[in-house]
């Protein structure tokens, strides 16, 4: 069995304990729930950037509901171990290991972000030895945008423009363009930021191979059939609420919730309402009765709009696009272009002339708004006659911050409903 420690305030800032499942290393802290409790212990996968102290909030409530394991499997967390070649399945099948190693019968699982990939395979596949199973911020399936920005970070990473790399990692993961909803202060932010460009070579590294672990993934392996809550923010821009929501249509036993006014990491923008969700799914009340938590049936997950973000019409829609070429800095692509739609994340533009070899350039066209000196770094996500759909590519707080403005003036653009029209055969 883990040995069950008495929780104290900086018990998460001890070494953690050691278990060798082969050559793989696994840390753990595990803590002993309220006296005479005898629910299963729940298990705690964070994403890729949290350590143990980050989950200070969390253990202290729902410790007064069930025992808690936090765990750091290889490469994920603060377990330096590098692991390339262990997929996000073999991260779960290691996870079942050491279940199986420490003599526990079933545990509820927690997955975070990434980790609630892994929670999520680990539940499918052993159904018999998992009680209940919470995942925040999670898909069913990799979006191409999502991909892309993947590959896009890894190329920013690997050559070695660390400020940038900091800055864009922050504009995913947090959404930029509701920091008035979310509350998310410019210090959080700004702290965030220096951790990520002053990664040591260990957490690139890491970054690495989580990114590239993530790429294999074409869709889950299964969805589980226990007792499960599927939780994001209503603004996550990162897992988009839809995506949650499917996945939780596909689970039997599942709920799916919204936690208001945050978005991809609502256990630090809105706190009490997390763990308050968490602690009463735990007691198996009705979480849809926590303060800030709103449930949705399954025809309402079903029924959610795929757009996270209204769109916005520009009063002058006649932008221009420009590629330069990496060997002598000409230009490529300088093409006029008509701008249907665009919101914080991307753009829906029109074309009349043929962008020429636009497909060498999906991944470094430069869109050039109207009426306004601002540049911003494009992808195209997907095309069609006389269309591109644009996603972009965040890597400058300065460049976020004038973008959110423009949209944010109505002397600038309108906003649209969700039902705008758009070209024929555009998504």
């Amino acid at each position: 069995m883990p040995v069950f420690e008495t929780y104290h305030r900086q018990s998460l800032k001890q070494e953690p304990r050691v278990t060798m499942i082969g050559r793989w290393r696994v840390d753990y802290l595990a803590f002993a729930g309220p006296e005479g409790c005898t629910a299963d212990p729940l298990i705690v996968l964070g994403g890729a950037f949290q350590n143990f102290n980050s989950y200070k909030f969390c253990v202290e409530e729902v410790l007064q509901v069930v025992p808690v394991i936090l765990i750091d499997l290889p490469s994920l967390g603060n377990n330096s171990q590098l692991a390339p070649e262990l997929g996000l399945e073999d991260l779960a099948d290691l996870l079942f290991q050491w279940v199986e190693h420490e003599g526990l019968n079933k545990v509820s699982v927690m997955g975070l972000s990434l980790g609630s990939v892994v929670a999520g395979t680990y539940a499918f596949k052993h159904p018999d030895r998992i009680d209940r199973l919470i995942l925040t911020g999670t898909l069913t399936r990799p979006r191409k945008s999502w991909r892309m920005l993947l590959e896009v970070s890894l190329k920013v990473l690997d050559e070695g423009r660390m400020d940038e790399f900091g800055q864009a990692v922050v504009l995913y993961l947090v959404n930029h363009a509701r920091l008035k909803e979310t509350g998310i202060s410019d210090i959080t932010r700004r702290l965030f930021h220096r951790q990520m460009k002053n990664f040591s070579e260990n957490e690139q590294a890491r970054y690495r191979i989580n990114a590239n672990r993530l790429l294999q993934v074409e869709e889950v392996l299964g969805y589980p059939t226990c007792k499960t809550l599927v939780a994001t923010g209503d603004y996550d821009s990162f897992t988009l609420p839809y995506e949650n929501a499917l996945y939780a249509t596909r689970c039997p036993n599942a709920t799916f919730a919204l936690v208001r006014g945050s978005d991809h990491v609502p256990q630090l923008e809105k706190r009490e309402e997390s763990v308050s969700m968490f602690s009463a799914f735990l007691r198996n009340e009705d979480v849809g009765q926590v303060p800030g938590i709103d449930t949705l049936t399954r025809d309402e997950c079903l029924n959610m709009d795929r757009r996270g973000e209204l769109r916005y019409r520009p009063h002058n829609q006649a932008g221009q696009v420009v590629s330069f070429s990496h060997l002598d800095g000409m230009p490529q692509i300088d093409s006029p272009v008509e701008i249907v739609d665009l919101n914080f994340f991307g753009c829906l533009l029109r074309h009349e002339h043929p962008l020429l070899s636009v497909r060498e350039h999906t991944l470094d066209l430069i869109l050039c708004l109207p009426d306004s000196p601002l540049r911003i770094e494009t992808m195209v996500i997907d095309q069609g006659d006389g269309w591109l759909r644009c996603f972009f590519l965040h890597g400058s707080f300065a460049i976020a911050e004038e973008l959110k403005k423009l949209l944010d003036n109505p002397a600038y653009c309108t906003p649209l409903p969700h039902s705008g029209v758009r070209p024929t055969g555009a998504p």
